[in-house]
């Protein structure tokens, strides 16, 4: 089988380190990239400075219903050049976050580049991916666009692990019509994400006119 239909064919699905390749809904752990901070203004690793690097960060999900091993897990940006090696296990629905700062470091310890997460402000992708033998196969990716990042403005799963996207925007509000929408609940690093629908926008007049008497 080909490396390409391998990274086709996997499941987003990743048990105590091992890929189930055939039999993906078996598998007791579900490790999901779940939100994105790609353009941070605020101190968001607690080092008690702001740093556009240091302070990026991407959080990952155990959506499955068993304790899963991260190892074998890597990220990466769009130029798939890894960022961050996971370690450890992750049980069910526990957060793992990874802030730019910590990317620094695993990078050095690995004789890379310091570029941290290497989050673009342009748009992005953020792949999460699995270390298998020889492959190395694709477990999760999310693509973001230009609206989503803006200071201090979050992208996330709703509900976590879930396949809807809104913007976690009460710092930076969102007014905009195209998706991800606007949720006007804040970013949510390591937490669950909680915000059940995006705001809708209205006027002034749309809303008096709710409470008119007739």
């Amino acid at each position: 089988m080909s490396r390409l239909l391998r990274s086709l064919i996997v499941a987003a699905s990743v048990c105590s380190g091992v890929t189930s390749i055939l039999a993906a809904p078996a598998c007791h752990g579900q490790v999901r990239i779940n939100e994105i901070l790609a353009d941070p203004a605020s101190d968001w690793n607690g080092d008690a400075a702001t740093h556009f690097r240091d302070d990026e960060w991407i959080e990952i999900v155990n959506a499955g219903p068993g304790s899963v091993s991260l190892d074998s897990l890597r990220l990466s940006d769009a130029s798939n050049a890894f960022r961050y090696g996971f370690s450890g296990t992750l049980s069910s629905g526990d957060h793992r976050i990874v802030y730019g700062s910590d990317s620094v470091a695993w990078e050095s310890e690995h004789g890379e580049s310091s570029v941290g997460l290497s989050l673009n402000n342009g748009g992005d992708s953020v792949r999460l991916w699995q270390i298998s033998g020889a492959e190395t196969l694709l477990v999760d990716e999310y693509t973001y666009v230009s609206h989503e990042v803006v200071d201090d403005r979050s992208t996330a799963r709703v509900p976590d692990g879930g396949d809807t996207w809104l913007l976690f925007d009460a710092l930076n509000p969102y007014s905009g019509e195209t998706p991800p929408l606007g949720s006007g609940c804040p970013p949510t690093p390591a937490e669950s994400n909680a915000c059940p629908t995006a705001v809708e926008s209205t006027s002034w007049t749309t809303l008096k006119r709710l409470f008119e008497t007739p």
